[in-house]
């Protein structure tokens, strides 16, 4: 909420920039349109206030008492800009600071629930690799699953979803998941709203290919052994074999 709220700041203190330019001075606004279709866009919020200046400088009248005004406007103009473009760093600052502060506790955070599902599994009954290798996906790239369990002579990836990767990376991971395995897919999830989220992620995704499916959660899987383990137990069309025997 507080990065949304910087990055608001950071927003609105351009389109008040832009709103300024587009006023005061708007055949330069024009003329950038015309060279490239991002027109203001294109600039530094430093190159608009510059370019707004400049302008009303060379509007400004030649009489002494009408130039005294003219300065004055500019230099209240200038005052108002340079606040806008304080604010922008401000917020710019305090966005940068807290992805750099959060993303070491989110990874912290992660790293902890891939723990706890690994402990979850292992309780369960299951051979858990808590460090697995890449794996090697048929085009020849290295997939880095969260874990691995093994099933007879099968290596199978578990993902650990906690909502923290962005759909995108869900999805592409899925896909390696379901390749390596020829649709067998497994999930361990913090809880039960999140299972929730992700059982329906995972559907829609999948479409109309086979799979076979096995979600829980922490609480869920506690104390329970092998498929036990798994709250949430689904079967597409018959699966094909696996492809990392």
């Amino acid at each position: 909420q507080l990065r949304r709220a910087a990055e608001g700041m950071a927003r609105e203190a351009r389109r008040e920039l832009e709103r300024v330019a587009e006023a005061l001075c708007p055949e330069e606004v024009d003329r950038l349109r015309v060279r490239s279709p991002q027109g203001l866009a294109a600039l530094t919020p430093r190159q608009i206030a510059d370019l707004v200046i400049r302008n009303a400088v060379r509007r400004s009248p030649p009489s002494v008492s009408v130039q005294g005004r003219a300065e004055d406007r500019i230099a209240e103009l200038e005052a108002r800009l340079r606040a806008a473009l304080d604010r922008a760093a401000r917020a710019e600052a305090e966005v940068a600071a807290m992805r750099a502060s959060s993303s070491p506790t989110q990874e912290g955070r992660r790293q902890g629930l891939i723990q706890q599902a690994a402990d979850l599994l292992v309780a369960a009954g299951y051979t858990v690799d808590r460090a697995p290798h890449p794996l090697p996906l048929p085009d020849g790239t290295l997939f880095q699953p969260d874990l691995v369990i093994r099933r007879e002579d099968q290596r199978v990836p578990v993902e650990v979803e906690d909502l923290s990767r962005t759909p995108e990376e869900r999805v592409t991971r899925w896909e390696a998941c379901y390749h390596l395995t020829g649709g067998d897919l497994r999930f361990v999830v913090p809880d039960p709203e999140t299972l929730d989220r992700i059982r329906s992620e995972v559907f829609y995704w999948l479409g109309s290919r086979p799979f076979s499916l096995r979600i829980t959660d922490l609480a869920y899987g506690r104390a329970r052994q092998g498929e036990t383990v798994w709250r949430v137990r689904r079967e597409g069309r018959p699966v094909q074999g696996a492809r990392n025997k």
